[in-house]
This record gives C-alpha cells, sequence and structure tokens, in this order.
C-alpha cells in the first residue's frame, strides 16, 4: 500500500480518483480548453468567419508576407518593407478592402455566388510557386478572404468554410 512521507497509509478512495481522471486524460475523454476534435480553428474578422487548421498561428508575418502556416486578420499596412523571395507557405487571410474594383485578388473572384444571403463572387488561380489561391469577396462588407495552399483542396476547404456574421 503507499505510504506518504508521514508514514501513514494513503486512502485508497485517493489512489482510485487519480486513476480514474488519468484513465480518462489517457481515452482522451479529457481535452485541454480549446482543443477542437475537428482539428480546426474558427477565425473571425471584418464581419466574416472562415476555418483554418487549428495549428496556424495569428499573423505570423514579417514584412506584412506570412513567414509560416498562418491566418491574417487585421494587419496594418506595412510600407517601407519587402520580404523576399517570399517564403512558401499556406495562408488566410480575411481584409478589408478601399476598391473592390482597383483590388487585384478581387479582380480574380468573379464567379457568382451566395453565402448567408449575402452576394459573394468566388475565384481562384494558381501561383507562380505552384500553390492553389482561391478568394471570395463579400461585396456588401468590402471584405476580400484570401486562402493560399500547396492542396488545392485545403485552399478550397477554406474558401467554402467562409460565414457571413
Amino acid at each position: 500500500m503507499n505510504h506518504d512521507l508521514t508514514g501513514r497509509k494513503s486512502p485508497p478512495i485517493v489512489a482510485v480518483a487519480v486513476a480514474a481522471v488519468s484513465g480518462l486524460g489517457a481515452c482522451g475523454l479529457a481535452t485541454a480548453p480549446g482543443d477542437d476534435p475537428s482539428g480546426k480553428q474558427e477565425v473571425a474578422s471584418e464581419g466574416v468567419r472562415i476555418s483554418v487548421p487549428a495549428e496556424w498561428p495569428r499573423n505570423a508575418v514579417k514584412c506584412g508576407t506570412p513567414v509560416r502556416d498562418t491566418y491574417v486578420v487585421d494587419l496594418d499596412i506595412v510600407a517601407g518593407c519587402s520580404l523576399t523571395p517570399a517564403p512558401r507557405v499556406d495562408y488566410a487571410e480575411i481584409r478589408r478592402s478601399r476598391d473592390l474594383t482597383r483590388d487585384p485578388a478581387a479582380a480574380i473572384a468573379t464567379d457568382q455566388g451566395d453565402a448567408a444571403g449575402h452576394p459573394v463572387r468566388r475565384g481562384g488561380d494558381v501561383l507562380p510557386d505552384g500553390r492553389t489561391r482561391r478568394v471570395v469577396v463579400v461585396a456588401d462588407q468590402r471584405v476580400v478572404v484570401i486562402a493560399v495552399a500547396d492542396d488545392p483542396a485545403d485552399a478550397d476547404a477554406i474558401a467554402r468554410s467562409l460565414r457571413v456574421d
């Protein structure tokens, strides 16, 4: 039987409780706060929401350029700074556009659609480095969502996950 430092016997109920809690953690029934079994996290900005991989951090950027797999939101314009060559990473970005008619990313989205009653335009292309880019424009909110990934299915999944608040 277990003894504590004073030499007294530990009550068996404590040992049973510790074993039960340990067993729950080992079986996956207890999860840490914020863990999502789907492996996704919801990101919201500018009145829209998207789902991205849970392990992606917020705004892992240098000079406004993603430097690792990340989601980019609420980023101010970075002037006088350039990172070349840009690292080949997957990312998603939610941003407001001052002028959708002059926004080069928004110009890619030409297919009309709908997201929760809001008109959207969708489109995509392949970047020179071979990554897939998907763009969704929520015109009535002047919001542009961009998903870039090596795997086209990943970019598509992010773009399809768009929800308007």
